[in-house]
C-alpha cells in the first residue's frame, strides 16, 4: 500500500520528518490495525500524486484497479472516485475477481 500525504507549509524540502511519518502511520493504523504490521520500504518528500492535466484517474492493470492523481484533494474527491470504482466493479460482474489498490 501507499500512504500519504501531509501538507506542511515550509521551505524545507528535506527528507520526511519523524512527526509526519508518525501521523500518516497512525492514521493508517486507525483505519485498520493490520497496518501495524506493514513495512515502510520508502518515504518521499515534495511529491504530489498528480497527472500533468491535474485530473484524477481510475485505471486498470490486469485485475487491479488503481485510483490515483488526487493531488492534495483526496478527501474531497474520495466519494466520487469510490463511486467510479463501484460502477466499474458492478458493471463487470462475471469478470475475474478484481483487487482495488
Amino acid at each position: 500500500f501507499m500512504v500519504g500525504a501531509t501538507m506542511i507549509e515550509s521551505d524545507d524540502a528535506g527528507p520526511v520528518t519523524a512527526r509526519s511519518l508518525m501521523e500518516l502511520l497512525n492514521a493508517a493504523y486507525a483505519l485498520h490495525p493490520a497496518f501495524g504490521e506493514a513495512r515502510v520500504t520508502e518515504t518521499g518528500a515534495g511529491v504530489r500524486p498528480a497527472y500533468p492535466d491535474n485530473l484524477p484517474r481510475v485505471t486498470q492493470e490486469g485485475s487491479t484497479l488503481h485510483v490515483n492523481g488526487l493531488y492534495r484533494h483526496g478527501f474531497l474527491l474520495a466519494p466520487a472516485m469510490a463511486g467510479e470504482v463501484a460502477r466499474r466493479l458492478l458493471t463487470e460482474q462475471g469478470q475475474p475477481e478484481r483487487r482495488a489498490s
